[in-house]
């Protein structure tokens, strides 16, 4: 317990709150329209099962994903929007080779780029200040002036050229919005796409790589080169076409795309403990035809020491560079400077990279619309759901005080020890994979722990069996556990089986129920064995707690008498032995006095020489009856 809150209070934010769920905190939803021809139902579930899996991948736990007629619906716990587009991304992985900066016409450049600047910015792409800038750079490096020529630096600026255009007005409506994004992505794949140096120089020149995510969005042509960035590390690249596979000989065939990727195979991402550096490893398909392993193959043979771009999105994710040829069917791995977490996204990328469609938002928007959702519980509603679960917990408790009186101390210290870890690791694990809690994982949490005073019941009503069967207190106890734990851990394996399966069949909020169900489980086999168990035999070792008005089994005691009195311990039922009668002689003496009596009568020297002349036998039901008890028993 004290190594769990360590790492609560040590590590990540140090926040001792819990991650909640959509329907307690609320969360963000992204709404993704699939583009072109109208999709098929096995599309949508097949993009559908993609983006799940990678919600698995990525550690969001609560994200939902659904669909809505031909629509798909992603809602994230939480209102980082940056999370859910990245759930919903469109991705379009591509590998392609990156190219030598291009060599432009020096005579054409600075119209192209003039040219090009004044349609960036009429659709909003680039700044007039990024613009200026930008141009007045490269006039400078083409037309440099010196103080031979007798110009100033003055006049070099103002003779700069400098964009006329102006941003457009806002659109007037969604349809509107719609056809200006297609008009700006029709020209942007002309500037970015095209073949000839010189506009691929100016678009080098012009590209912003601290935005957040490509305009394009994944719908650059993968037969043609493309001018893009590595918005991670604010990078501008030129690509060449993404390969063809081998043997493919139709410009319009199969290409190297995140298709091509063996998911069957690994696909890891983290620390590789041998060379101590970040790495990402995978495979590309094999087979008879044109395959990805047979194509990334020679790929790597051609561009030996040069750099192959991973695209997501028309986006570089990864540039590494070629260290060595890669032979047909075997593994490879992507080293760098990486961060664990930017191991593992890329991962998650390589693994889950391409959907079967091209999604935009509702309006056409990069990435899908995107909306904050209010929690489903409103706070009235969650104040009046947090004190009736502390007023249930009251009323349990004052009902086991009221039936094991002093002992239900034991059952209350148990049952907090349950909360306690289990409070921890919902926090730790909200931290490290993501678990969100709601209100159904809540109601696992309050079953499992339920389970706990269950446990506690168990080993209760096996202390009354021992008891009636003569033992005293002290050793009940011993005893009682022996046959007790057998039940509570065959009880908890059942639960924790139910639990098991029913997380792995369910869907949505269901899951959350069985995870909590089950990691309570868990915990109460923990606390039984290391919490309940001490602590209730050392309480069996105090006289106080010998006492019926100690323990609430006055009544036990009782009849453990009257069978004692009837001669069902002589024979019938088995004795305790008298190691066992020493060791409880410190016991309180009104019920010591009583269970004793059990060994045989202990008031006259008579009873005691016979007890002790009597030879052992080895099983006490074998033991000859007292005349008294054999009078009784006729």
């Amino acid at each position: 317990m004290i190594a769990l809150y360590a790492l609560v209070l040590f590590t990540g934010d140090r926040s001792l709150s819990p991650k909640l769920g959509i329907d307690l905190q609320g969360g963000t939803r992204v709404t993704l329209v699939p583009q072109g021809e109208e999709p098929t139902q096995d599309q949508l579930s097949q993009a559908r099962n993609i983006l799940e899996q990678r919600v698995n991948g990525m550690g969001v736990s609560g994200a939902e994903v659904v669909t809505n007629g031909n629509t798909l619906v992603i809602t994230v716990p939480g209102e980082d929007t940056t999370q859910a587009q990245a759930v919903g991304a469109t991705s379009q992985l591509l590998f392609r080779p990156v190219a030598e900066q291009p060599m432009p016409d020096p005579a054409a450049l600075g119209e192209t780029i003039e040219d090009m600047a004044n349609r960036w910015v009429e659709y909003d792409v680039l700044s007039v200040e990024s613009a200026n800038e930008t141009l007045k750079q490269v006039d400078d490096a083409v037309s440099p002036t010196t103080e031979d020529e007798g110009a100033d630096a003055d006049d070099a600026d103002s003779d700069a050229p400098t964009v006329t255009a102006e941003p457009m007005p806002e659109p007037e409506n969604s349809l509107e919005a719609a056809e200006r994004r297609d008009e700006m992505t029709e020209m942007l794949l002309k500037d970015r796409q095209s073949e000839d140096p010189t506009v691929q120089a100016a678009a080098l020149s012009l590209m912003q790589c601290d935005a957040e995510t490509d305009p394009l969005a994944g719908a650059d042509d993968p037969a043609l080169p493309f001018v893009t960035c590595d918005y991670a590390n604010q990078a501008p690249y030129l690509l060449h076409p993404a390969p063809l596979l081998n043997g493919v000989e139709d410009p319009a065939g199969p290409r190297l795309t995140g298709n091509e990727i063996d998911t069957d195979s690994p696909i890891n991402g983290g620390l590789n403990p041998q060379s101590g550096q970040m790495e990402i490893s995978f495979s590309f398909q094999t087979g008879d035809g044109p395959s990805g392993s047979d194509t990334w193959a020679k790929l790597t043979e051609e561009y030996l020491q040069q750099q192959i771009a991973i695209t997501l999105d028309s986006e570089v994710i990864s540039a590494p560079v070629i260290e060595g040829v890669t032979p047909y069917g075997s593994a490879t791995s992507i080293t760098g400077q990486f961060t664990q977490e930017e191991a593992q996204s890329l991962a998650n990328n390589l693994r889950y990279g391409a959907l079967p469609l091209s999604f935009t938002g509702e309006d056409g928007e990069s990435g899908g619309t995107t909306e904050i959702v209010p929690p489903s519980l409103g706070k009235t509603a969650l104040e009046a759901g947090l004190i009736a679960g502390v007023v249930g917990l009251i009323l349990v408790a004052a009902y086991s005080i009221y039936y094991f009186r002093a002992l239900a101390g034991v059952s209350l210290i148990t049952l907090v020890g349950a909360a306690i870890l289990t409070y921890g690791s919902i926090v730790l694990l909200g931290r490290w994979i993501g678990y969100s809690l709601d209100l159904s994982g809540i109601a696992g949490l309050v079953i499992g722990i339920g389970a706990t005073a269950d446990s506690f019941v168990v080993y209760f009503e096996r202390i009354k069996d021992e008891l009636l069967d003569g033992r005293t207190f002290r050793s009940a106890a011993t005893k009682a556990w022996e046959r007790a734990r057998s039940t509570i851990i065959t009880g908890n394996a059942v639960t924790l089986i139910g639990a098991i399966v029913v997380y792995m069949l369910a869907v949505g909020e269901v899951k959350g129920f069985a995870f909590t169900l089950g990691l309570t489980t868990v915990f109460d086999i923990i606390v039984s064995f290391l919490i309940m168990a001490p602590l209730m035999q050392l309480a069996a070792r105090r006289p106080a707690f010998a006492k019926p008005s100690m323990n609430g089994l006055g009544g036990i005691f009782a009849l453990a008498e009257e069978r004692r009195e009837q001669g069902f311990f002589s024979s019938a039922h088995k004795r305790p032995s008298t190691e066992e009668a020493a060791d409880d002689a410190t016991e309180d003496e009104e019920p010591v006095n009583k269970l004793r009596s059990v060994v045989g009568p202990a008031s006259t020297n008579a009873g005691a020489s016979e007890a002790s002349d009597r030879p052992e036998s080895g099983d006490s039901n074998s033991a000859k009856p007292s005349d008294q008890d054999s009078q009784e028993e006729k």
